[in-house]
């Protein structure tokens, strides 16, 4: 069974088909806009900083950062990830 929505927390990585996700940074930009830093690992190890809301390749498929919530506490924050176009069949 498939899975196209995951969450990640403070030091876990989470395996979702065929790849891996795990945020290495939260910070806030000189602008005010919150940036995620997402390593995932399909076929190779890519590093994506994004924004909500914003898209990224992982393999043959495309996830968005679909929601954070409870930063900037250090702990106790969730990183949300959607599957928006799942590998053709």
């Amino acid at each position: 069974m498939s899975v196209d929505t995951i969450q990640l927390w403070h030091g876990i990585q989470r395996h979702a088909g065929n790849a891996r996700f795990s945020v290495s940074d939260i910070y806030r930009e000189s602008d005010a806009s919150v940036r995620v830093r997402i390593v995932t690992f399909a076929t190779e190890e890519q590093d994506h900083t994004l924004r909500v809301g914003e898209t990224f390749p992982v393999g043959d498929e495309t996830w968005q950062l679909a929601d954070l919530t409870g930063w900037p506490s250090e702990e106790d924050w969730t990183v949300v990830l959607h599957r928006v176009a799942a590998a053709p069949a």
